[in-house]
């Protein structure tokens, strides 16, 4: 009697999480959904944590309205001499993400935590189309003129805007820079199109980079190249428009289909698996409601148009408008490949096997074109595109970083931690060099190729 209570209790709420997944499915066919004001939390999560946190506004020259946070110090560092300078540490997110990435892990495991509590003055990026950088000096972002930019834009306004906004606030003259997924295709566009700006990158330090896309492997950027790799009625009907921004149905689904205890909280991991690389084992579920909430953050359809441009072409270039309109913006009728070698920065590249969208195949043949890159394979064969942020690891603790940072000239310890924690290497070698007074060599540990790192 009490096993067949327990089956109709497990059947009862398995046909309620049907019910709700389809009628959730139907609300979005019916287009019964509206935009929601999305979850800016940047600043309550890192107030939550006890850490001081600044919003800034940063205006860039055609006129977009950003907003990006600082996190100038840190709890654990209430008796640091603030009279010292603090080094400047400048993160960026990846496509349909915010500043929210770096943070969402909590203080044990998200980078700008670490990156504060080792002494740094910590700056979050956000580009324009997301949740926090909706806005325009005149254009609404109702209206398809808002959406009408690419990645390039991205790299050569916003970014430049963002690092001399953080520059100048800071009284800095150079930074370090990190950056995942679409945040390094960024920072290749404006090192390469405006090569003054190598000057003001102290480091710099890229997750999952994304240049070229020859060997890219991701099912639906297979498919969608057919349609919008190249210039056409239909990518010229689909761009400029907004790409997922929150909605009222996302919200149901989080509260609902990702929530613990859902039986259908695989569909979100799943999701994540689907695009950023089946079989991981190192995704942390618990965060999948937070994930949710804050994600997609929004983008312009733009952005993937491009990228898929890139795929089809097997070139790193400017976006393709068509050949008349090319001869008239770039005054040739194919658009401009980016001169990566204008890069004279040394670049940091940390990539892995199972990444759909950063293949090492394009990794590496990018690191052939820099005048100077260094490569961090990561030693996990299921590590993807989204275990750079959220990974899950109780080993990586503060306190095992502490210890990690006094012990780093051991190269045995280092090789342990390597098949612990491999993401926090990324963070070891900074933390170690908080007190060097030279931190451009920020990297460049010689135990890196004894541990087995591939170069």
């Amino acid at each position: 009697m009490q096993r067949s209570t327990t089956r109709t209790g497990n059947t009862s709420n398995g046909s309620n999480n049907m019910l709700l997944l389809l009628l959730l499915l139907l609300s979005l066919l019916n287009g019964q959904f509206e935009l929601v004001d999305g979850h800016k939390v940047t600043a309550s999560l890192i107030t939550n944590h006890n850490y001081p946190v600044e919003e800034h506004t940063v205006h860039t020259t055609d006129h977009y309205i950003l907003t990006i946070y600082r996190i100038p110090t840190s709890p654990k560092l209430l008796n640091h001499n603030d009279t010292i300078q603090k080094p400047v540490v400048f993160l960026q997110h990846g496509i349909l993400c915010a500043s929210d990435d770096w943070i969402i892990n909590g203080p044990e495991t998200s980078l700008a935590y670490m990156f504060a509590d080792a002494g740094y003055d910590v700056w979050l990026g956000n580009a324009r189309g997301n949740t926090y950088s909706r806005q325009h000096k005149h254009i609404h972002p109702d209206t398809s003129d808002f959406w009408k930019f690419s990645w390039h834009e991205i790299g050569v306004y916003d970014l430049a805007a963002m690092l001399d906004y953080a520059l100048e606030v800071s009284n800095s003259s150079s930074l370090h820079f990190v950056a995942h997924s679409q945040g390094t295709t960024t920072y290749f566009v404006l090192m390469s199109s405006l090569p003054w700006y190598n000057e003001k990158v102290r480091s710099v330090h890229l997750l999952a980079p994304i240049a070229y896309m020859r060997n890219h492997s991701f099912i639906l950027s297979k498919l969608g190249g057919i349609f919008l790799g190249s210039p056409s009625f239909i990518s010229w009907v689909l761009g400029n428009m907004e790409l997922l921004p929150i909605t009222s149905i996302q919200k149901l689904f989080c509260e609902h289909v990702c929530s613990e205890g859902s039986m259908l909280k695989f569909l979100c991991s799943g999701l994540l698996d689907f695009i950023g690389g089946w079989g991981t084992k190192h995704l942390n579920h618990t965060l999948l409601p937070d994930v949710c909430e804050t994600h997609p953050a929004g983008a312009s359809t733009t952005q993937i148009i491009h990228y898929l441009q890139i795929y089809t072409s097997g070139e790193f270039r400017q976006y393709d408008h068509g050949k008349e309109q090319n001869q008239i913006i770039y005054q040739q009728s194919t658009p401009p490949s980016y001169n990566v070698k204008n890069i004279n920065s040394c670049v940091h590249m940390y990539y892995s096997e199972n990444d759909y969208m950063s293949a090492v195949e394009d990794v590496e043949y990018l690191a052939t074109l820099l005048p100077c890159a260094e490569l961090y394979r990561i030693p996990y064969t299921d590590w993807n595109h989204y275990d750079f942020l959220c990974f899950s690891s109780t080993s990586c603790t503060s306190s095992t970083l502490s210890i990690c940072s006094i012990c780093s000239s051991s190269s045995s310890f280092t090789a342990v931690l390597l098949g612990v924690c491999p993401f926090l290497i990324f963070f070891l070698k900074i933390h170690s060099l908080r007190n060097w007074t030279d931190r451009s060599s920020f990297f460049s540990w010689t135990w890196r190729i004894r541990c087995g790192c591939q170069h």
